[in-house]
C-alpha cells in the first residue's frame, strides 16, 4: 500500500514539471507523511494504542531519511506491522525515492517519460541521459544482491538465538536492509550491544555499511574492474571516496581506542577493544548501530564521533553528512592555497572552481545549520551540553547515534530534531535549490578590490 501511494505521488508531482530538486523535497515529504498516518494506526503498535502523531513522524522521518534517531523503542513499541512500514519507510529512503519509482517502472516495463530520464539525470549527477535507466538498475539489482546476501549470513550467524526460525529470518533480514542503508534502526532494544564480541555478525553489518556509505558509482567501478580481470583506471572520485573512507576508519579506530581504553572498554579483551573501536568508527559516520553504551563514552569521544558523524559518507550513497568527497576537495584547495598554485588538484586532475565552490558552500551552509539547530535545542531543552551538540550532529548526518537524550526531548525539541534529520538526508543545497528560483549569471562583472585575510 506505502510503495502504490508512493509511485502515484511520485507521477502526480512529476506532471506539475517541479524542478529535480523540489520533487526530491516533495517525494520525501508524501513518503514521510503517508508513513506517518500509517505508524499512528492501532495496528502499529505493540499496545494496539495509537502512537501520537509527533511521535510517528519523527518515526516515519528518521527512518526515509535513515537516520535512525527513535523516540518509541522500535523492538518494544512497535508491533510486526509497524516495523514492517519502518522497514519500508529505510528501503525507499535508502534507494531515494526517485530511483525506486524508476527502478519499479522499469520492472513492470514502463516507458520511461523524458522528463522523468532528465530529473534521474540529475539525481544520479550523470552527464548524459543514456547510462540512466541501465545505472538504475544496477543500483537496485546491488542494492538487493548485498541486502540478501546479508541477510542469509546474519541468518546462519543467529540460528539458535531466537524462538523460531522465522524469527530469525526476520531479524536478519531487518538488519540486514538497516545496515545497507545507513539507517541503524534495530529491532533490539540494546541496539547491536548484545553482539558486541562477536566477530562475524560485527564484520557482517560493517562490511553492510561501508558498501552502502561508499556509493553507487564506486561500487559499479570496483565491480568492474573485478568483472574484468585486469586493472582499471579508476575515475578521481573513486579514488578519493576509498582512500578518505579507509583513513577516516583508520583514524577513528585508533582515536576511539586510546580515548576509551580506560574508560568504557575497561574489563574487554584487547582483541575485543579493538572489534568495539573499530566497528564505532565504522556506524558513527554513517549507521547508528551501538556495540557500547553512547552515553558511557567519554566527552572528547563524543567530540571525535561528531566529527566523523559530520563527514559522513560518500555521494550517491545512502549515508548523510557534507560527504567525504567534499571534504578531500577541501583538502586539495587548503593545500593549493599554501603552494599558492590557481588551480586545487587530486591525482594529477585539476579540480573545476565550480566544484571548489560548492565544496565550500556546502561545508558553511552544513556549518550553519547544525550551529543553528543547536542553539534553537539548547534553548528549548535542558540537557547537557554536549548531548544537545551530539544529537544536533547526529540528526544531520543522518547518523542515528544517541546519548540518549533525543527520547527525552520535549514536543518542540522534537519538532525541531525532525526538520534536521530531513535538512540533512536533503543536503543543504538541494534544499536550497529548492526554495529559491536560480537566477541567470549577469553578462558583467564589478571591478576587483583585494580584502585583507587572516
Amino acid at each position: 500500500m506505502l510503495v502504490s501511494r508512493v509511485r502515484r505521488a511520485n507521477k502526480l508531482v512529476t506532471l506539475l514539471s517541479l524542478k529535480p530538486a523540489q520533487l526530491m523535497v516533495t517525494s520525501f515529504s508524501f513518503a514521510i507523511g503517508m508513513g506517518a498516518i500509517l505508524l499512528m494506526l492501532p495496528l502499529a503498535s505493540a499496545s494496539g494504542e495509537k502512537t501520537s502523531l509527533l511521535d510517528a513522524l519523527f518515526t516515519a522521518t528518521s527512518a526515509t531519511c535513515v537516520t535512525g534517531l527513535i523516540v518509541k523503542d522500535t523492538a518494544s513499541h512497535f508491533s510486526f506491522f509497524g516495523q514492517t512500514v519502518i522497514l519500508a519507510l529505510i528501503q525507499i529512503g535508502g534507494l531515494g525515492i526517485m530511483t525506486f519509482s524508476v527502478s519499479l517502472a522499469l520492472l513492470l516495463r514502463k516507458r520511461l517519460e523524458m522528463h522523468r530520464q532528465i530529473v534521474m539525470q540529475d539525481v544520479l549527477d550523470q552527464d548524459t541521459l543514456l547510462n540512466v535507466k541501465d545505472l538504475v538498475l544496477f543500483i537496485v539489482k546491488m542494492t538487493v544482491f548485498f541486502e540478501l546476501i546479508g541477510a542469509l549470513v546474519l541468518f546462519f550467524l543467529w540460528q539458535g538465538r531466537f524462538e523460531s526460525k522465522l524469527t530469525c529470518v526476520y531479524y536478519a533480514l531487518f538488519h540486514s536492509v538497516s545496515a545497507f542503508c545507513n539507517a541503524g534502526f534495530s529491532t533490539f532494544t540494546d541496539s547491536l550491544m548484545r553482539f558486541s564480541q562477536d566477530t562475524w555478525t560485527n564484520f557482517t553489518i560493517m562490511a553492510l555499511i561501508i558498501l552502502g556509505g561508499l556509493g553507487f558509482t564506486v561500487v559499479k567501478d570496483l565491480f568492474d574492474s573485478l568483472r574484468k580481470k585486469k586493472a582499471v583506471r579508476f575515475r578521481v572520485q573513486t579514488k578519493v571516496v576509498l582512500i578518505v573512507s579507509f583513513s577516516l576508519i583508520v583514524a577513528g579506530t585508533i582515536g576511539f581506542y586510546l580515548l576509551e581504553n580506560h574508560h568504557s572498554l575497561i574489563g574487554l579483551k584487547t582483541k575485543d577493544k579493538i572489534l568495539v573501536s573499530f566497528f564505532q568508527s565504522v556506524t558513527s559516520r554513517t549507521a547508528g548501530f551501538n556495540t557500547c553504551n553512547i552515553s558511557g563514552l567519554s566527552t572528547a569521544t563524543l567530540f571525535m564521533i561528531m566529527i566523523l558523524m559530520f563527514v559522513g559518507g560518500s555521494p550517491g550513497s545512502t549515508a548523510g553528512g557534507i560527504k567525504t568527497t567534499t571534504v578531500a576537495v577541501l583538502a586539495a584547495a587548503m593545500v593549493s592555497g599554501f603552494r599558492q598554485k590557481q588551480e586545487s588538484e587530486l591525482y594529477r586532475r585539476t579540480i573545476p572552481f565550480e566544484v571548489v565552490r560548492k565544496a565550500f558552500s556546502v561545508f558553511l551552509i552544513s556549518l550553519f545549520i547544525v550551529a543553528a539547530f543547536f542553539l534553537l535545542l539548547l534553548y528549548i531543552e535542558q540537557e547537557r551540553f554536549p548531548d544537545l551538540m551530539f544529537e544536533a550532529v547526529s540528526a544531520f548526518g543522518t547518523v542515528g547515534l544517541s546519548t540518549g537524550a533525543t527520547a527525552l526531548f520535549s514536543q518542540k525539541g522534537k519538532i525541531v530534531v525532525t526538520l534536521l534529520m530531513f535538512i540533512g538526508r536533503m543536503g543543504p543545497l538541494t534544499i536550497t535549490y529548492a526554495f529559491l528560483q536560480p537566477r541567470k549569471p549577469p553578462r558583467y562583472s564589478y571591478a576587483e578590490e583585494r580584502v585583507m585575510i587572516g
